[in-house]
């Protein structure tokens, strides 16, 4: 069976605290009152119940408890990630494994995002449930259903980042400098990836905390035919992430050594020969344009069509 990976995105600026305490990864935590999303808690009860029943949810619900969360992906090759957590493919990302993080803290709870576009419509069967009976378990019941609909949904326009949360309930997190910390055993972490904008700084810098943490050291690359990113590890070899896990890419273009489809012998940008890029060139209306000297005056031409007149 696969093992579980999830992926924390980082700038490029936090190399040195993410591993400033030997033998260990350091990741922000938060509240969820800090979450980005500011609707993010709204996705609980349907405001549309009759009052009676939202004073009901009001009173036993009360304030949403604060846990430290942080937040991974399930994938390492999302571009938008990358662009917003990563300084558009500056920084680097850290591969976790899920069994081992819950081995080393007892408690801990890890599990995906669900994306809605409306309220659960559990949490007002359990309020019908628990404002009819008014029995204390019935009250549990929907304090905990809120409680897992707030910490792991999310409105459906955020499904891009494949998110899943962790959530610390043990106070194992430090205060460093204001911020919440969990010191990760290094153990847990299986792989870095280096983006592909990444400074020498960086890339050396990722190489010798994977050394040092016997993680395996990729460096994201972004070909010229595949929908997403592919990886590189220290010896060459090209890696792919199948949906799961990254994967030592099955087949690779024998040109460039761009991950391609097992079906074929390059990628499609190679597979172009000379007596067909020949063959464009001869068809071109704007290289013949260009060889009379007539290309800019029909630029020129062209654009100044559609425009409004004076």
């Amino acid at each position: 069976m696969t093992e579980k990976k999830i992926y924390k995105y980082f700038s490029a600026s936090v190399l040195d605290l993410v591993f400033e305490k030997e033998g260990h990864c350091s990741i922000k935590c938060s509240y969820p009152k800090d979450y980005n999303d500011p609707y993010e808690l709204f996705l609980g009860v349907d405001l549309r119940v009759d009052p009676d029943m939202l004073a009901a949810y009001s009173e036993i619900i009360q304030e949403l408890p604060q846990h430290p969360t942080s937040c991974f992906s399930k994938s390492p090759v999302v571009t938008p990630m990358w662009a917003h957590y990563a300084n558009n493919h500056s920084g680097f990302v850290v591969e976790f494994d899920v069994a081992s993080l819950e081995a080393k803290f007892e408690k801990l709870l890890i599990k995906d995002i669900t994306y809605r576009d409306a309220p659960d419509p559990g949490i007002a069967e359990q309020l019908m449930m628990a404002a009819g009976t008014r029995k204390p378990r019935h009250a549990y019941f929907l304090q905990q259903k809120v409680l897992s609909t707030a910490y792991f949904s999310k409105d459906v326009s955020w499904s891009y980042e494949q998110e899943c949360r962790l959530l610390e309930q043990e106070g194992r997190c430090e205060d460093v400098g204001g911020n919440l910390i969990l010191r990760v055993p290094i153990e847990c972490c299986s792989a870095i990836i280096a983006g592909k904008n990444a400074a020498k700084e960086i890339i050396e810098g990722t190489k010798s905390a994977a050394n040092v943490g016997g993680m395996i050291w990729y460096h994201e690359i972004i070909g010229r035919s595949l929908g997403q990113p592919f990886l590189i590890r220290s010896d060459e070899t090209r890696a792919v992430f199948d949906g799961s896990q990254i994967i030592i890419a099955p087949k690779t273009c024998e040109s460039c050594s761009e991950p391609i489809e097992p079906s074929r012998e390059h990628c499609p940008w190679c597979s172009i020969t000379e007596d067909q890029m020949l063959r464009a060139a001869r068809g071109n209306p704007l290289r013949m344009l260009d060889r009379y000297g007539l290309l800019e005056g029909y630029y020129d031409d062209v654009s100044r069509i559609g425009r409004p007149l004076k």
